[in-house]
């Protein structure tokens, strides 16, 4: 029979309350069971005794953060050069027999070769007008600064001149017989002569015929201080360099004062410093062989650059400029730069005429060979020039780069692929100090002075 209504039937009041009954006692089961298990937890914690854990176990401790040290600032080259014997501190003012020229619009924030090339003339200027040179700081940044930042790195702002160099250019004395004064440290300068003779640079630069000759412009400022009894000169800082770019860009520029800046004690007693000199006695295997007798540079008895630095027999160093100077390269080309100056000097064996065919783009393609030559024209080069007498016997080969790595894992690769050498070194490769790290171009100037060959870039600075 079919059900008649669709409502359910309802249970009777005592099953109804049994079914609830049994619902409760299975919740009050179930949170029983439930803190039973809790409590028991909690007790077998507290109870049981500790396991012993294994160093496996133990979380890793944090990573330690590792800070870049600063570059240094050279304080104690500082201090020595501000302890040089001719700095008389107790006095106020110049001495008779004193007389001081510094050439305060030195080159700024520019590289190591234009500063050092302008260093060595406004030396010579002083030399040759009987002043004492008064020598400052390699200056990148000459905001009062520590610390510049050079392409996210960062540098000291100043480096003072006697880390790299020694000499009578910062302070050290002339051959015996030479009674030039001895050349001082700014602060000296400075506390000396509070009240100062002020030239500019068109004094002399408007009056001189050919006004790129290094020998002009020197001559022009003897003649003009030798009427100036006032013990302090300077040039105004707004004035610039005595000697700028244009004269170290042009290949006649250094041909009349060559002989004359060649002889003088500025250069023939030019040294490497002490820094310089233990960088290159701890890296000399890779340029000397082992079993050589010769002392090392720095025990050298010699006070003269040229027995000083005699040449290393089977060494060729080659200088390969990479980085920022692709760019500074395009820009030679495109006016058509000649040598600079002082790789135009008589005797050296290359010689450029930059191309001026009317093709722009042709003439800056060869323009770049001379500048920024590729890994296969360098190794051409290379090849070239130890197939001549010059290049007898040569057997090591020092690549001075900043190139990266990379860069001169591929350039070694082929120079070795093609020609035997016994060793391919490079600057990476150089053993370096802290403070030697931030001066290195000057050992890589040492290293190239000491080749038996260097091929340098004609194009650039020196």
């Amino acid at each position: 029979m079919l059900p008649t209504s669709l409502r359910k039937k309802r249970a009777p009041a005592a099953e109804l309350y049994l079914r609830f009954m049994a619902r409760r006692y299975l919740v009050f089961a179930v949170v029983g069971i439930a803190l039973l298990s809790l409590a028991g937890r909690v007790y077998w914690q507290h109870d049981r005794p500790e396991l012993a854990t294994t160093e496996a176990d133990k979380p890793l401790p944090s990573p330690p953060v590792v800070l870049t040290p600063l570059p240094p600032l050279y304080e104690s080259y500082h201090e020595a050069e501000l302890r040089l014997p001719q700095h008389q501190w107790e006095q106020s003012r110049p001495r008779e027999d004193e007389k001081f020229l510094y050439v305060a619009g030195h080159s700024r924030t520019c590289g190591w070769g234009n500063a050092m090339q302008e260093l060595l003339l406004n030396a010579y200027m002083a030399y040759k007008s009987g002043r004492s040179f008064v020598f400052s700081n390699y200056t990148w940044n000459p905001d009062g600064s520590k610390y510049s930042d050079y392409n996210g790195k960062k540098i000291p702002s100043l480096i003072p001149y006697s880390v790299m160099i020694a000499g009578p250019i910062v302070g050290d004395q002339f051959p015996a017989g030479d009674y030039t004064p001895l050349a001082v440290q700014r602060d000296y300068f400075e506390a000396m002569c509070p009240n100062k003779v002020i030239f500019i640079r068109e004094d002399i630069s408007e009056i001189i015929t050919f006004k790129n000759s290094a020998k002009e412009i020197t001559d022009g400022w003897h003649d003009k201080l030798a009427g100036v009894e006032d013990p302090c000169v300077q040039t105004a800082i707004n004035s610039g360099q005595i000697y700028n770019f244009d004269v170290f860009g042009d290949p006649r520029a250094m041909l009349d004062i060559w002989p004359e800046l060649s002889a003088s004690p500025i250069l023939t007693h030019f040294r490497w410093s002490p820094l310089i000199e233990l960088a290159f006695d701890t890296n000399r295997e890779f340029f000397i062989t082992p079993s050589s007798a010769e002392p090392s540079t720095s025990h050298q008895p010699h006070a003269t650059n040229a027995e000083r630095y005699t040449a290393i027999p089977g060494l060729m160093a080659i200088h390969v400029r990479r980085g920022d100077f692709e760019a500074h390269c395009r820009f030679l080309g495109s006016v058509s730069a000649d040598y600079a100056a002082f790789n135009a000097l008589p005797g050296l064996p290359d010689r450029f005429t930059p191309p001026r065919s009317g093709d722009p783009e042709a003439d800056a393609e060869i323009h770049r060979t001379h500048c920024y030559p590729s890994v296969p024209e360098i190794v051409r080069r290379v090849r070239e020039v130890r197939r001549t007498a010059a290049g007898r016997d040569l057997r090591r080969l020092h690549i001075m780069t900043n190139g990266d790595r990379a860069y001169i894992a591929e350039l070694r690769t082929a120079l070795g692929r093609d020609q035997e050498w016994k060793m391919i070194t490079s600057s990476r490769d150089l053993a370096l100090n802290w403070e030697q790290k931030y001066v290195a171009q000057a050992v890589d100037m040492l290293v190239g002075q000491r080749a038996q060959v260097l091929i340098g870039n004609g194009v650039r600075m020196p």
